[in-house]
């Protein structure tokens, strides 16, 4: 493994973390390639790093070290924007960044940010605990506990399993409704609704992911395929020193990152379409909003590895690029009664619903 990297090289440990949120640092201004906006630290090797790329967009990239876990929980990362996964780790004399605050769509203040910390406390407590195996050898392999973890950081257990394809498409779904599912149903403006939504009022969103799957790897593996939105991630399992993560998305230059031997890194790349809109807003039918297969925006996304060569040295490789999210209504059709049922923007007898008998109950 080779001790540095091109692009920007940004290394994952050092005597310089402090334990606990340490305060926002940011980098001087790169010429080219991607620009350090703030980076959160806490305990050693646990960091959430913010990379502007020469696009103007956004990157959020969370390293963990095993068997820590990160200061941003999978799922949080996943559904939330970068302006608020940086509300979420940040100290709270910490004022957003400019390019963050750029398509920021909250009202940021001290209750907004305390809401953020909760979300992302309770995912990080609903994490399965990793057990301390002592950590990776020498050994050209990696490890059944290491291999667990990567998982749980990365927020799919699909990651690091063996026995996964290398690559294929899959299709993951979330629900939505207002109590017991994956997200709220219509958070917004819900009270708007008339009857009132119930529990048995389910919203489906189903997503077409092309998905790269490679563990104990050795050498350099590489994926790329056009797409809304991806989440890369490289975990180093075993050898003699960091490897270098590459992304690209669209149009913007390579970033490079190291990734040290018992270390993860994972990053989420473009606009979150988790979750989909009816999270939301439900009312005349914009549950249905999701995002649609269309190949003239899609926007390429790319992920390798170099410095993996040495005779010892194995890694992880994990990514996932959606290419359309749709919506559907899978409510009970006893919810209401067989005449109402959740209207789908033309057909609305009141906010939420429509009602065949012409007039909607008023609950």
């Amino acid at each position: 493994m080779k001790p540095s990297s091109t692009s920007l090289a940004l290394a994952l440990v050092g005597a310089g973390w402090l334990i606990g949120a340490s305060p926002v640092q940011a980098a001087a201004p790169a010429s080219s390639g991607p620009r350090e906006l703030a980076r959160v630290s806490g305990a050693p090797g646990n960091h959430v790093v913010f990379l502007e790329n020469d696009e103007g967009e956004v990157d959020v990239a969370v390293a963990a070290t095993y068997p820590l876990r990160p200061l941003i929980a999978p799922r949080f990362l996943k559904s939330h924007t970068a302006a608020e996964v940086f509300l979420a780790v940040a100290p709270a004399n910490q004022a957003l960044p400019t390019a963050l605050m750029r398509n920021a769509r909250l009202v940021v203040d001290r209750d907004m940010r305390e809401k953020l910390q909760r979300e992302n406390a309770a995912a990080l407590a609903s994490m399965p605990s990793t057990r301390d195996s002592g950590g990776q050898s020498l050994a050209a392999s990696c490890s059944e506990f290491f291999r667990g973890w990567v998982g749980t950081v990365y927020g799919d257990a699909s990651c690091g399993d063996p026995s996964q394809e290398v690559i294929e498409t899959v299709h993951p779904s979330d629900t939505y409704c207002t109590s017991g599912c994956d997200y709220t149903l219509g958070a917004f403006d819900k009270g708007t609704c008339e009857p009132k939504l119930r529990s048995c009022d389910i919203i489906k969103g189903t997503a077409s992911v092309v998905r790269l799957r490679a563990t104990n790897w050795w050498g350099g593996p590489n994926f790329n395929h056009p797409g809304h939105f991806a989440h890369f991630g490289v975990a180093n399992c075993t050898g003699n020193g960091p490897v270098d993560f590459n992304y690209k998305r669209g149009t913007a230059s390579t970033t490079t990152l190291q990734v040290p031997v018992n270390g993860m890194l994972h990053v989420k790349l473009g606009s979150e379409i988790v979750p989909g809109n009816a999270a939301n807003f439900v009312s005349y039918g914009q549950w249905k909003t999701g995002k649609p297969a269309s190949g003239t925006t899609y926007v390429g996304n790319s992920l390798s590895v170099e410095a993996n060569g040495g005779t010892d040295d194995r890694v992880i490789a994990c990514g996932d690029i959606y290419t359309s999210y749709t919506m559907t209504d899978i409510s009970s059709p006893t919810c209401h009664g067989p005449e109402i049922s959740l209207c789908s923007g033309s057909n609305c007898t009141s906010a939420c619903f429509y009602c065949s008998g012409g007039s909607c109950p008023t609950n």
